[in-house]
């Protein structure tokens, strides 16, 4: 395991976070303390074409995220310049329905979130040319895909960087207790930003920042485990997996007790896994050993089995009891499409 020394960032609200990054190298080998390197330790696995998304409605999949209340179903769809519509597919790519948003507009949607309250947020943020000074998110409770085809959405935020830090690109998106998280693109570096999200809020929201990831950059996709102790990050070679001390909305902030600048010790484990334009990514919930689900704007669907976390058995990383549920292909009939899943197959861990 090669560690590197603490990188110092700024951390909301001015305070300084210490992350020491440990880097599990792409090979699935980690190196000793004084060189040498074992084949023993946790890897993540390459990650493996499980299915496709097949509905020619489905042209660039831009973000994917695990439905909080129907087993099996995954959410998901299209970057720019689309219609705002949320397709609804299985762990195969399957399509399950489609729902199609009132009082949304798909300036640049680039990823999709959701709570364990049950609530869908699409994050419109990407911003190419940084022309895009105010970014959009749009929340709305989980339509039924079987019994809906249109839902209205029911919250918009609205939101800027900090005028200092200027403007960003920006394709990864999550959201935990009441806060969205939202990661930059760029080409040396991962800004990590959250965005409280206050019901009814007319004004337009500043996004805290809260330090950079190590080692990412290019980031398309990410995702939070349901306990809220690791983030999944992607580009269009990498997946990253950070393991964090405690949940993330408890970090960042020093406690009372302690204003000191609080110290976090992040390990991210980096796999090499070329994707093509890769750009969702979602945890698989309840998944033994735990599993990424990734899509690609080339439709495929990829699956890939990330380690426990370090002193924790696999049983013990267990998410919210109403997403305690195997995402396995799901039982919801599939909307005719004209097309059969080429893939037919059953995702192995």
């Amino acid at each position: 395991m090669k560690t590197v020394a603490p990188v110092r960032i700024r951390g909301a609200r001015g305070s300084a976070l210490a992350l020491t990054a440990s880097l599990l190298l792409a090979g699935g080998m980690c190196a000793r303390p004084g060189g040498g390197a074992s084949a023993t330790g946790p890897t993540t696995s390459r990650p493996a074409i499980t299915g496709h998304l097949l509905d020619p409605d489905i042209r660039e999949s831009s973000g994917i995220v695990a439905s909080p209340r129907h087993p099996g179903v995954f959410w998901t769809m299209n970057d720019s310049g689309n219609a705002p519509v949320l397709f609804a597919v299985d762990a195969t790519g399957r399509t399950l329905g489609t729902c199609r948003l009132r009082g949304a507009r798909n300036v640049d949607w680039e990823d999709i979130a959701a709570d364990a309250d049950g609530r869908l947020y699409v994050a419109d943020i990407g911003n190419n040319s940084r022309s895009r000074s105010v970014l959009t998110i749009y929340a709305l409770p989980e339509p039924d895909p079987t019994k809906v085809s249109t839902a209205a959405v029911t919250e918009t935020f609205r939101f800027r960087y900090p005028r200092a830090d200027g403007r960003f690109d920006a394709e990864a998106m999550f959201v935990r207790k009441g806060w969205a998280y939202v990661i930059t693109k760029e080409p040396l570096t991962a800004r990590l930003y959250r965005v409280r999200l206050v019901p009814a809020a007319s004004e337009v929201l500043e996004a805290e920042p809260l330090g950079r990831l190590p080692k990412a950059r290019w980031i398309t996709a990410a995702d939070i485990s349901p306990d809220g102790r690791r983030i999944a990050a992607l580009s269009y070679t990498t997946l990253y997996v950070y393991d964090l001390p405690a949940p993330l909305e408890r970090l960042g902030t020093p406690r009372p007790a302690d204003p000191g600048p609080a110290r976090v010790r992040v390990n991210p484990w980096r796999r090499f896994a070329p994707m093509q334009q890769a750009e969702g990514i979602c945890w698989v919930p309840a998944a033994r050993p735990r599993e990424l689900l990734i899509t690609n704007e080339q439709r495929k669907v990829f699956r890939a089995v990330v380690p426990a976390r370090r002193g924790q058995s696999r049983g013990r990383d267990r998410p919210p009891t109403s997403q305690n549920t195997p995402a396995t292909p799901s039982t919801h009939p599939a909307r005719n499409t004209g097309q059969s899943n080429r893939s037919g197959t059953t995702p192995t861990a």
